[in-house]
C-alpha cells in the first residue's frame, strides 16, 4: 500500500470514530457544568459581545473559552439550540484534535487510541478540555520536532483555553530557548515573538479581568473537586462526606506544600537532561500527575493534559505505553465513578460510595508513589535517549 493511500486511511478511520462517537454522545446532557456554566457563558457572550460579556462572565477560565463560545453562536444558526451548539463546537473541536493527532503520528492503532481515551469527555459529558486539545497536541509534537515557534505559540493558544496547559511551560521553555539559539541569538527573539504576541494582546483586550480569573482560579481551598486523589482520601479519611468540600487553611496549605515538594525536584531533573524535548516532556507527564495526584481543589477532568501528553510521547517512544494507558484508564474511570456515560451521577453520595472512591484514590495514591520513586532512582545510561534502557521514559514505562 502507499504512503498516500496509508494516510488516506489513517485520516479516514480517525475521522470517523471521531464523528461516531460524537455522534453516540450527541443526545447526552453531560454534566451539570454545561447546564450551569457553558450555557449561560455563550448566552452572556452573544447578546454582550466577547469582551463585556467575559468581565460579566467573572468566572476562573482564560478568554478563548468564552470567545469559541462566542464563535460557534455566531457561526450556528439562529433557531439551533444552545446545547446544540455547544455539542456542534466539541464535536468539532474533537475531530480536528483527532485529524492533527493523525497528522503528526503516523500509527493508526496510536490515533484510534487516543480517539478512544479522549471520547467520553469530548462527547458525551461536554467538558471543554477538548478545545485546547489541538493547540496542546501542535505544541508537543512541535517540540520533539524542534520547531520553538510553532510549540510556544500553539501551547500559548492551548493555556488561553484553559490554564492547565500552564503546568507544563517550566519544563518547555529551557527546550524551546536551546532550539531556538542554536541557529543564532536572533532566532531566539523571533522563535518567541508570536507567542508573546498573543498573549500580551489578548491579556491587554481582557484587563483586568484575565488576571482576575488567572487568580481566581489558582484560589480554591477545597480537598478535592471529585478529582481521585491524595486530598480526597484524606478528605474521606477525616471523615467527611464524599463530595467537594472546602478544607481547612492548613491542609490546604499542607497539600500545596507537598505537591511543590514533587514538582519542583522534578522540574529540575528535567532542566539537567541536556534540554532533550523528549526528557524535559517525559518529566513535565511526572509533573502534571503530580498535581491531579497531590495538590488541592484538582477537578475529575483536569488529567486530560497528562493523557494528551502521554500519547504524544507513546507516538513517539513505544516504551511509554503502560503510562498513556494507564492514565487514560484512571482519567475515564474517574469521570464514570462520577458522572457515568452521560452525565448523571451513576451513585448516591453514600457510605458505599466513600468506600469505592476511597478504595479508588488509595489505589491510584500508592501507584502513584510507587512510579514516582522507580522514575525517580532510574538513571539513564550515558548518552542513551531518553525511552531507552534505563532512561526515564522507559523506568515510567516499566512501573505504571
Amino acid at each position: 500500500m502507499q504512503p498516500v493511500i496509508l494516510s488516506a486511511t489513517r485520516y479516514g478511520a480517525v475521522a470517523a470514530c471521531s464523528i461516531a462517537l460524537s455522534a453516540l454522545g450527541w443526545s447526552a446532557p453531560g454534566t451539570e457544568d454545561v447546564a450551569d456554566i457553558w450555557l449561560p457563558w455563550m448566552d452572556i457572550v452573544a447578546r454582550q459581545g466577547l469582551l463585556e460579556g467575559y468581565a460579566e462572565i467573572d468566572g476562573d477560565y482564560p478568554p478563548g473559552a468564552a470567545a469559541l463560545l462566542f464563535v460557534a453562536r455566531r457561526l450556528m444558526p439562529a433557531a439551533a439550540s444552545d446545547l446544540t451548539v455547544v455539542k456542534a463546537l466539541l464535536a468539532t473541536s474533537f475531530l480536528v484534535s483527532a485529524l492533527f493527532f493523525a497528522a503528526f503520528c503516523r500509527r493508526t492503532a496510536f490515533c484510534l487510541g487516543f480517539v478512544a481515551a479522549v471520547a467520553l469527555s469530548a462527547s458525551s459529558l461536554g467538558y471543554l478540555d477538548i478545545l485546547f486539545a489541538a493547540p496542546l497536541i501542535v505544541a508537543l509534537f512541535a517540540a520533539l520536532d524542534d520547531r520553538p515557534a510553532l510549540s510556544s505559540t500553539a501551547l500559548a493558544v492551548a493555556c488561553l483555553i484553559k490554564w492547565q496547559p500552564l503546568i507544563l511551560l517550566p519544563f518547555l521553555l529551557p527546550v524551546w530557548i536551546e532550539q531556538a539559539r542554536r541557529p543564532s541569538i536572533r532566532h531566539l527573539a523571533f522563535a518567541a515573538s508570536p507567542a508573546l504576541a498573543i498573549c500580551g494582546a489578548m491579556a491587554l483586550w481582557t484587563w483586568p479581568e484575565m488576571w482576575t480569573a488567572f487568580n481566581r482560579a489558582f484560589s480554591h481551598g477545597s480537598w478535592s473537586e471529585n478529582a481521585l486523589n491524595l486530598p480526597w482520601l484524606l478528605q474521606l479519611l477525616v471523615g467527611q462526606p464524599p463530595k467537594p468540600l472546602d478544607a481547612p487553611d492548613h491542609a490546604v496549605f499542607s497539600l500545596r506544600l507537598l505537591f511543590a515538594l514533587v514538582y519542583l525536584p522534578l522540574l529540575v531533573r528535567g532542566w539537567s537532561r541536556r534540554r532533550s524535548a523528549e526528557a524535559a516532556l517525559t518529566y513535565g507527564l511526572a509533573g502534571f500527575v503530580a498535581y491531579f495526584m497531590l495538590a488541592p481543589s484538582v477537578h475529575e477532568n483536569h488529567l486530560f493534559t497528562a493523557m494528551v501528553l502521554a500519547f504524544v510521547l507513546w507516538a513517539r517512544d513505544p516504551s511509554m505505553s503502560w503510562p498513556a494507558i494507564g492514565i487514560a484508564l484512571f482519567a475515564n474511570v474517574n469521570l464514570m465513578v462520577f458522572y457515568g456515560l452521560a452525565g448523571t451521577p451513576p451513585f448516591p453520595p453514600s457510605s458505599r460510595f466513600a468506600l469505592l472512591t476511597g478504595a479508588l484514590s488509595a489505589v491510584a495514591t500508592g501507584a502513584f508513589c510507587y512510579a514516582l520513586y522507580k522514575f525517580s532512582v532510574g538513571r539513564p545510561a550515558r548518552g542513551s535517549p531518553v525511552g531507552s534502557g534505563g532512561g526515564p521514559a522507559a523506568t515510567t514505562a516499566e512501573n505504571r
